[in-house]
């Protein structure tokens, strides 16, 4: 052991102060109790970390019997019915290990919330489970998950309140230069429990340590406990597959229009037919009034279009032809109805 270096002077400071209360000397069983502290304390890491020695687990989907839990390689995540069973092979690259003269090793198992928002609560099971189980040992009596290994610890974080499962590993001559090791687990609330999970999905966190809580690995799973792994499996891949394909089809379509649209302008413009000139056929009009009736629904068609578009009305030709064509013809109307007028006296003095 004197071949690892502690590089988390935080720790080592908060065993200091204890020590300080407790006894004047600081020793390394101080350390070893204060060490874990860093994996179950209120800020958790959860990104994977093989380390040097390409720490991993694995789940050997062969031997699912009675589809009591599915795997999804997808997303990484288990679907298991509570109170079964899960067997877990981690293993981990046993040479370089021994040649730090590291023997005893642990393996320490996590439960948190997977959403960022609800990651400093601590997970523990509902009442109504922990009723059901109050013979049980009450050292693990709140703890979600559990360990069929005999000397498993159970331990909680006296400042964040986590609960989590250690399980030592045993030692024994490997067959390769990885060595694997099995461990059993179970968990003991459902997703659905609303004291508990409240639906919330939740990630397991492997940490592979030295029995002082140096974390030589670490790996994430996340993990639903139901009644209908399968259905429930199946359910959330589909929803799964759906959101990446309209990722791709966003994704695509704004490549698509990002690489068109210039090229859509620019034949828009070349074929612009606003700009074309166009002539009306000859079109007579019987009568003075039906001829000014047209010339004022043309009038007034121009001269909407032209407000609309923003364009001065006197650089408009039509708007001043069709303006002085009116204004001929209601000329030539008010000039004949005096000559009317005049020619009939009589009327005027009626």
């Amino acid at each position: 052991m004197d071949t690892i270096k502690f590089e988390n002077e935080e720790i080592i400071e908060v065993a200091n102060s204890e020590a300080d209360t407790e006894s004047p000397s600081f020793s390394e069983e101080s350390e070893s109790c204060y060490q874990h502290l860093r994996q179950t304390g209120l800020q958790i890491c959860t990104e994977d970390y093989p380390g040097q020695f390409n720490f991993d687990f694995s789940l050997d989907v062969t031997e699912i019997s009675k589809r009591h839990w599915m795997y999804s390689a997808a997303l990484n995540k288990v679907y298991i019915d509570m109170n079964r069973v899960l067997p877990i092979q981690f293993q981990w690259r046993f040479d370089d290990i021994g040649l730090l003269g590291i023997k005893n090793l642990q393996i320490r198992a996590l439960p948190i919330f997977a959403n960022s928002e609800f990651q400093q609560l601590c997970i523990k099971r509902c009442p109504i489970h922990i009723m059901q189980d109050k013979l049980c040992d009450r050292k693990k009596m709140e703890h979600i998950l559990w360990c069929e290994q005999i000397d498993a610890v159970y331990e909680q974080n006296p400042i964040s309140q986590r609960h989590s499962v250690v399980a030592i590993v045993h030692n024994f001559v490997p067959c390769s230069d990885f060595k694997t090791y099995n461990v059993l687990y179970k968990f003991m609330c459902k997703s659905s429990c609303s004291m508990s999970l409240s639906r919330r999905p939740i990630y397991v966190i492997f940490t592979l340590e030295t029995l002082s809580g140096q974390v030589l690995g670490r790996k994430k799973i996340g993990v639903k406990v139901c009644s209908c792994p399968r259905r429930d499996m199946l359910k959330e891949e589909e929803i799964e597959r759906k959101r990446l394909i309209g990722v791709k089809a966003f994704n695509k379509r704004t490549l698509i229009e990002d690489c068109e649209i210039p090229e859509k302008v620019q034949k828009t413009n070349k074929d612009n037919s606003e700009d074309k000139i166009y002539e009306l056929p000859s079109l007579p009009i019987l009568g003075k009034q039906l001829y000014l009736s047209t010339l004022e629904l043309l009038h007034g068609h121009f001269l909407g279009s032209a407000v609309r578009e923003d364009r001065l009305i006197d650089t408009h030709p039509l708007i001043s032809m069709l303006s002085d064509l009116i204004s001929q013809v209601k000329s030539e109307k008010n000039s004949h109805n005096k000559k009317i007028d005049s020619e009939n006296p009589i009327s005027q003095t009626n």
